[in-house]
C-alpha cells in the first residue's frame, strides 16, 4: 500500500529538482502554488518554478491507483518535454511579481516610482514580451537594495523575476538564469580630461616629426652644403675666401632650399643635380610635416590625466564607483583598499568628484560600467571635459534574471535576439540613451596625428645621399684629372722649350714663331687662370683669354703683331 505513494512522491521529487523549484514541504502541488494536504500527504512548490504539475492523491494500492500514477507519470513526461523545448505551457495562472531596482541616479535606465516604472531596461523588456507567443501577466515591485541582494531575492523564490539594468556575471549566474544580453557592456575608467592648450610653452610644431626624422633632414641639409662646396669651390668665388665666408655662403644655400633652390649662386651641372634632387626631399617633407602640423592644431586639444588602474594603485589616489554596483567588487579583486573608495549615485556626484580631484575630496578617476560612462559624457553639460579610458573589465552585459531552469529565459532570449538584430531595439536607445550614444571601441582615441617616422623617408634619404656622393666623386674625379693633364702639359712644355734652346742657339724669333706655329702656348690654361681673376670675372679689361695672369699682353700676341707690322 505504500509502495504506490511513495512511488508518486520521488516523481514528484525528482520533477522538482528538474524545474529547480527553490522549496519542498509536505503537501500537493497546486496550479497556483499553494499548499493542500489531502489524504495525509501535503507537498508544496514555490511559485518561482513555474509550472504546472499534475498530481493526484493516492489512497490505497488498487489496480485504480496504479493507473493513475501511470497517468501522472505520462503527463509529468510530456510537460518536462514541453519545457525543455522552451515552449510555454499557455498563459500563466499566476501574475509574476518582477522586481525593478530602485535607482538614485542614471534613471534614464530604471526610473521607478510608486505611480509608473520606466526606462531603456523596461522598454527593451516589454518589447521582448511583446514578441512571445503566449501571454504574460505581471506585476512590478520597486526594491531598494543592491542588485546582488536582488539576485538572491529571485534565487530564494521572494521574487520570480528581476527586470532592470542588471550585469550578467559569473558569481550571479551560480544561483539564477540569465537572459541573452540586450546591451554590450564592460567596465572602464572615468577621468577628467587635462587641456595642452593651458601651458605656457608650446612645442608642438616639433610635434609632427620624430626625433630621428628632425635629427636625419638637418644632416641632410649639413651634407648638401658640403657636397655643394666641394663641388663649386674650384670655380666659383662665391665658395672662395675665408673659411668662416665659405662655410656660411654653403650652409646658408643648403638652407634657403627651404624657400628656393638659389640658382644663381651655383654653376656646377653636378651642383645642380644634386640641389634638384635634395629639393625634391624637402618638398615632400615640408608638405607632409604642414599636413601633420594642421591636423594637430584644429584636432581636441584634451587628454586623458589617468590611463589605467595600475597607475591609480601607485598613486594611491581614490577612486569612485557607482553606488550597488558589482564594480566594488572587482576593484577589491584589484587590491585596493577598501578605505580609497568612494561611491556616488549620479552624474552631478561624477562630475564634482572628479574636478576636485584625489587631493581636494575628490577622486582621480571613476570605475563604472561603459553604458553609464556613455551616458554621462554624452551629456551636454559636460563637453570635453572628461574622457573614457579603456575597458579595464570585460562583462557580457545587461540581462534579465530568473529562477533557474525557468522556460521563459529561453523565450525571452529569443526574444531579444529578435529584437536586437532589427531596428526596434535601436529606435529604444536613441529614445532613452540618445543617438551619441554608441558604444565606444574601448581605446581612448588620440586626438594627436601619429608623428612622421624616419622609416617613412627613407628611401627619399638614402637615393639623395647616393647621388649627392656620386656627383661629389664625379668631381673630385675631374679636378683630380685636371691637375694630372695640367702637369703633364707643364712638362712637355719644359721639354720642348729646351730643345728648341738648343737647336736655334737662342735666337729670339725662333722661340716665337715656334710658339705661333706649333700652337703650344694656346694650349696653356691661360683662360682658367682668367676665371679665377677678379677682374677677368667682371669683364674689366678686355677677353679673359687675351691676357696673362701678370696682366701682360699674351707672347703669341706680340707675334702675331710683329708678323702684319
Amino acid at each position: 500500500m505504500e509502495c504506490p505513494r511513495t512511488m508518486v512522491l520521488l516523481q514528484v521529487l525528482m520533477f522538482l529538482a528538474l524545474s529547480g523549484a527553490a522549496a519542498v514541504q509536505a503537501g500537493v502541488v497546486h496550479p497556483a502554488g499553494d499548499a493542500t494536504t489531502e489524504g495525509g500527504l501535503s507537498i508544496s512548490v514555490a511559485p518561482a518554478a513555474y509550472h504546472q504539475l499534475v498530481v493526484e492523491p493516492v489512497g490505497g494500492s488498487s489496480p485504480e491507483d496504479a493507473t493513475t500514477a501511470a497517468e501522472i507519470k505520462s503527463k509529468n513526461a510530456r510537460m518536462l518535454a514541453r519545457r525543455n523545448s522552451g515552449a510555454l505551457i499557455g498563459r500563466y495562472t499566476k501574475k509574476l511579481k518582477i522586481a525593478v531596482p530602485e535607482k538614485q541616479g542614471f534613471k534614464v535606465f530604471v526610473n521607478a516610482t510608486t505611480q509608473k516604472v520606466t526606462g531603456y531596461c523596461i522598454d527593451v523588456f516589454e518589447a521582448a514580451v511583446k514578441k512571445l507567443s503566449d501571454d504574460l501577466d505581471y506585476e512590478f515591485d520597486i526594491y531598494a537594495g543592491s542588485y546582488d541582494e536582488l539576485v538572491h531575492n529571485v534565487s530564494s523564490g521572494i521574487f520570480d523575476a528581476a527586470v532592470g539594468d542588471i550585469t550578467i556575471t559569473a558569481e550571479r549566474a551560480v544561483y539564477v538564469d540569465f537572459t541573452m544580453p540586450y546591451t554590450e557592456s564592460g567596465v572602464s575608467l572615468l577621468v577628467l580630461s587635462e587641456n595642452d592648450s593651458n601651458s605656457t610653452i608650446e612645442w608642438v610644431f616639433l610635434k609632427p616629426l620624430t626625433t630621428e626624422l628632425w635629427l636625419a633632414t638637418v644632416g641632410g641639409f649639413f651634407f648638401t652644403a658640403l657636397v655643394v662646396w666641394m663641388i663649386e669651390r674650384p670655380k666659383n668665388l662665391e665658395y672662395q675666401g675665408s673659411s668662416s665666408r665659405q662655410c656660411t655662403t654653403a650652409l646658408y644655400f643648403s638652407f634657403s632650399t627651404l624657400t628656393s633652390s638659389h640658382g644663381q649662386i651655383i654653376g656646377s651641372p653636378l651642383s645642380k643635380i644634386v640641389v634638384v634632387i635634395w629639393c625634391f626631399v624637402v618638398l615632400v617633407i615640408v608638405q607632409s610635416y604642414t599636413a601633420s602640423l594642421s591636423s594637430m592644431l584644429t584636432a581636441k586639444r584634451f587628454r586623458p590625466s589617468v590611463t589605467d588602474l595600475d597607475q591609480l594603485l601607485s598613486n594611491g589616489d581614490y577612486i569612485g564607483y557607482q553606488s550597488g554596483s558589482f564594480v566594488h567588487s572587482v576593484l577589491m579583486k584589484k587590491a585596493f583598499a577598501e578605505k580609497r573608495l568612494k561611491s556616488y549615485t549620479n552624474k552631478e556626484e561624477y562630475a564634482e568628484a572628479l574636478r576636485k580631484g584625489s587631493k581636494n575630496g575628490g577622486v582621480s578617476a571613476i570605475v563604472d560600467e561603459i553604458p553609464y560612462i556613455t551616458s554621462f559624457l554624452s551629456d551636454p553639460q559636460h563637453p570635453n571635459e572628461f574622457q573614457m579610458v579603456n575597458r579595464i573589465y570585460k562583462t557580457p552585459g545587461f540581462g534579465f534574471v530568473f529562477p533557474q531552469y525557468s522556460p521563459l529565459v529561453h523565450n525571452l532570449s529569443v526574444a531579444i535576439l529578435d529584437l536586437t538584430s532589427g531596428d526596434e531595439c535601436s529606435q529604444i536607445q536613441a529614445e532613452w540613451l540618445g543617438t551619441a550614444t554608441a558604444l565606444p571601441s574601448y581605446v581612448t582615441p588620440n586626438t594627436d596625428s601619429a608623428p612622421l617616422t624616419l622609416r617613412s623617408f627613407s628611401g627619399l634619404f638614402i637615393i639623395t645621399v647616393c647621388i649627392s656622393a656620386l656627383m661629389m666623386l664625379i668631381s673630385i674625379a675631374r679636378s683630380v684629372h685636371v691637375k694630372y693633364t695640367k702637369v703633364r702639359d707643364s712638362d712637355m712644355q719644359s721639354a720642348d722649350g729646351d730643345g728648341v734652346g738648343e737647336g736655334h742657339g737662342g735666337s729670339g724669333s725662333g722661340p716665337l714663331q715656334n710658339d705661333v706655329g706649333n700652337g703650344s702656348m694656346t694650349d696653356q690654361p691661360h683662360h682658367e687662370a682668367g676665371n679665377e681673376d677678379s677682374q677677368g670675372i667682371h669683364g674689366s679689361g678686355g677677353s679673359v683669354g687675351d691676357r696673362e695672369p701678370n696682366g701682360s699682353v699674351p707672347i703669341h700676341t706680340i707675334q702675331i703683331e710683329m708678323n702684319t707690322g
